[in-house]
């Protein structure tokens, strides 16, 4: 075999030293029980309710923005090596192009917020990764979504972004504020800030006597209800405690612990104490957790509830300005 015709015994070798980082990554994934797999678009325009979208042109896209794949998502990992053997000849011929023949046209990709994912050219985006480029020429059209988007994303996460999607199309609290950043890893939490969000308008009209449109309504339980609690939690740094929850999950958990100790103890209970008595109880810091262990196995103590029903959380709500 001459050097002008390289390709039948060394492009192949690449392709089993590609193979072998897809068992590599494959096997870590399942060590770090994190699946490596691409991000299926189908699923990802389902959940973000994609419809819109716009063409930017050519342009180049960092190779490590390109998590997922229209149709060969089974195909590679995450990092686009490739699982199946029967890609062989494909990787072998298009790895012969970019590295003999001046390399080959544009991939084209769709693009949700950071994420990138393969319509056409799955191999070429293998191949170039393999090749250690930083980044790819791509034509691109852009779906438009309510939701930051980022390449850490798992397949895992979609319900819980559908239900963020969904809260903002029901509220339009992101056109009514733009700035506001309502994230929650506790599945049913949309549907509670819908409540909340009720109790508000309903608190609102009961005030002043008029009926409140549903933006004069969000934009009023966000100013008076969410931030002022927001910052209480930012103030108190109460992250801290809870390093996996967000602020939102914060919100309302503090609401939930804070009606079920009024019912529990049939008297009246300040934020404060609530705050507190959620921390004592819920934080996964090591210190509470022996705390914890004292009071529930040697004294015997009951331990509340995480959360209570959406319903109650929404009474509280509504009985704040």
């Amino acid at each position: 075999m001459t050097e002008a015709n390289p390709m039948p015994l060394r492009m192949f070798t690449h392709f089993r030293r590609a193979r072998r980082r897809a068992f590599q990554e494959d096997l870590l994934a399942l060590l770090r029980k994190r699946p490596a797999d691409l991000l299926p678009f189908e699923a990802v325009k389902e959940n973000l309710h994609l419809a819109n979208y716009s063409y930017r042109e050519l342009q180049s896209v960092p190779l490590d923005n390109i998590v997922g794949s229209v149709g060969r998502y089974h195909d590679f990992t995450r990092h686009f090596w490739p699982r199946q053997d029967t890609l062989k000849d494909r990787w072998a011929r298009i790895a012969y192009a970019m590295l003999w023949r001046g390399g080959l046209p544009p991939v084209h990709l769709y693009q949700v917020g950071e994420v990138y994912f393969v319509k056409d050219g799955n191999h070429r985006v293998s191949v170039a990764r393999y090749l250690g480029a930083p980044t790819i020429e791509a034509y691109v059209w852009e779906f438009h979504t309510r939701v930051p988007f980022r390449p850490d994303a798992r397949l895992s996460d979609l319900p819980l972004i559908k239900e963020v999607v969904e809260f903002l199309e029901h509220t339009d609290l992101d056109r009514v504020r733009p700035q506001q950043q309502i994230r929650f890893t506790v599945p049913g939490t949309g549907r509670v800030l819908e409540e909340h969000v009720s109790a508000h308008r309903y608190w609102l009209e009961s005030r002043y006597g008029n009926v409140a449109t549903v933006t004069e309504t969000v934009g009023s339980w966000y100013d008076l209800v969410y931030m002022p609690m927001l910052s209480i939690i930012r103030e108190r740094n109460l992250q801290r405690y809870f390093p996996h929850f967000t602020e939102t999950d914060l919100y309302v958990g503090i609401l939930n612990h804070h009606r079920y100790l009024v019912r529990t103890l049939e008297r009246p209970v300040s934020l404060d104490q609530a705050m507190e008595n959620y921390v004592d109880h819920f934080s996964p810091n090591l210190r509470y957790r022996l705390t914890r262990l004292v009071r529930y196995w040697l004294l015997g103590e009951r331990r509340p509830p995480l959360s209570v029903p959406a319903s109650q959380t929404a009474s509280v709500a509504g009985n704040m300005p």
